[in-house]
């Protein structure tokens, strides 16, 4: 617990601070209500062998414990339909306090590995814009995985430096910094890090933690919000990182108190060792791991009262980088990928108004993605935007796994709705028999929806002279 020793004197409760710090920590689980309900989500968990309790302070986010025997919740097929994300408690507070809102821009400079993106997208209902980035391309790779997984459609990622995030970006109406730190909060799941030493003072970190927050403002419109946060008790990235940036942009921006209902707090520090922080730093908070049984965090929220932002950039039009001007085989393109709304309404009896509220973007000649129509994405190079929907390369249109997940459930034809048995072929990657009546259900031979407990897991492929589905599941999903 060497690490740990340098915050006796500012913790309310050493015992059960020391405690907590030694229990493994509960896993947890936030409901994807783009594609169920939490009481959906809960009866088919239950039913599985696992025993959910809601957070106070977040009544779609659940504490989920697992029963002897039961699977790992990652393999759940509730998990691989994109009806929940896992993310640990205190992880998922910073989203929630920064409240974004319908219409409004939202940025997380730091994103990886997107775990906050994704509970904003989702809380924004699939509209408007959420821009993920992160200096590092490899780390932010989990989120495109979520973003297909879970059915965003109005995320765009960046790979870029944080610090100098480009102009190009527009303005935002709240900014996320989750800055990289020393993640102490997180020894729960990662016990080696009690075995530390005390920490050393590292100034570089600091100091990219302070730019990083300073970028974040310049990035943020007046009026708009900041929250900064990190997962590690140290005050040295905490409040003396806020303290100096309060300091170095002095009348750019004010502290907010904070709360959330349900949730217990500590208050920021004033002062720690031979240094003092400003007055308002007592309105930041410390979410210790023993108040709420989570990992440990730090967070302040700031509204943008004034000062640097350097040269004023309009939010970009509803475009996007690699959607080029229609024109010449652009436009064919996009004809014909408009179509092919049309055969798949009329191969599964989905409503072609489903698809009206989407923007189409060209990956390539063969792939199309799909964005929210209102979405305004960054226009800066490195970047990637929407919700692959399907491969051009055939003679008839192959859908993603992710468009039949988000689109599939208003279908009414050419759906097989799996037994168990057969459902755990079809995630295995393995053909299985049709029964008659699901036979009957097919017409011809093709693309058929492979739907369980009225979710759609994706695509399978009928033969019908033989009445054997060949599972088209992804194998990126299948290792899960």
């Amino acid at each position: 617990m060497l690490a740990l020793e340098r915050y006796y004197s500012i913790v309310d409760d050493i015992p059960a601070f020391v405690a907590a710090a030694r229990r493994p920590q509960p896993l947890f689980v936030w409901t994807n209500t783009l594609r169920t309900t939490s009481l959906q989500l809960v009866d088919v968990l239950q039913q599985d062998g696992y025993d959910l309790t809601p957070l106070d302070w977040h009544p779609q986010a659940f504490r989920v414990i697992c029963r002897d025997g039961t699977e790992s919740l990652g393999r759940h097929w509730a998990y691989l339909a994109g009806w929940f994300h896992i993310q640990e408690a205190s992880s998922m507070i910073p989203a929630l306090l920064l409240d974004p809102q319908p219409a409004e821009r939202v940025l997380d400079l730091c994103a990886a590995p997107g775990n906050k993106t994704a509970l904003m997208a989702q809380a924004l209902g699939n509209r408007g814009t959420v821009v993920a980035n992160d200096i590092f391309w490899d780390r932010i790779r989990p989120l495109r995985s979520a973003i297909d997984r879970l059915g965003l459609l109005n995320v765009s990622v960046t790979c870029h430096d944080g610090t100098a995030y480009s102009q190009a970006a527009g303005e935002f109406d709240c900014v996320l910094v989750d800055v990289p730190c020393s993640c102490e909060g997180t020894s729960r799941r990662f016990p080696g890090l009690l075995k530390r030493p005390p920490m050393r003072r590292m100034p570089k970190r600091f100091r990219k933690q302070q730019l990083l927050l300073e970028s974040a403002i310049r990035r943020c419109r007046v009026g708009g919000r900041i929250l900064y946060s990190t997962c590690t008790f140290a005050p040295e990235e905490n409040e003396a990182v806020v303290d100096a940036v309060l300091v170095e942009l002095p009348g750019s921006v004010r502290i907010l108190p904070v709360s959330l209902p349900g949730l217990e707090t500590a208050p920021g520090l004033t002062a720690w060792g031979r240094e003092s922080f400003q007055d308002d730093l007592q309105h930041t908070i410390r979410i210790w791991p023993h108040l709420n049984d989570t990992g440990g965090f730090y967070i302040a929220l700031l509204e943008k009262i004034g000062g640097p932002s350097g040269k004023t950039v309009e939010p970009p039009e509803v475009t996007h980088p690699d959607f080029q001007t229609a024109s010449g085989s652009t436009q064919q393109i996009l004809d014909d990928a408009a179509r092919m709304f049309d055969i798949l309404s009329e191969r599964f009896g989905i409503d072609p108004t489903a698809f009206s509220d989407l923007q189409l973007l060209i990956k390539s000649r063969r792939d199309i993605y799909g964005v929210a129509a209102d979405h305004r994405p960054p226009q800066m190079a490195k970047c990637i935007s929407g919700l692959p929907l399907f491969h051009m390369h055939f003679q008839y249109p192959k859908l993603t796994t992710s468009c039949a997940a988000t689109f599939g459930p208003t279908a009414g034809r050419n759906v097989i709705d799996a037994s168990a048995s057969q459902l755990q072929a079809y995630l295995a990657r393995k053909p299985f028999t049709l029964k008659k009546d699901q036979a009957r259900a097919c017409d011809g031979s093709g693309y058929v929806l492979i739907r369980y407990h009225n979710a759609v897991l994706g695509v399978g492929f009928s033969d019908q002279n033989q009445n054997v589905i060949a599972s088209l599941f992804p194998k990126s999903m299948a290792a899960l």
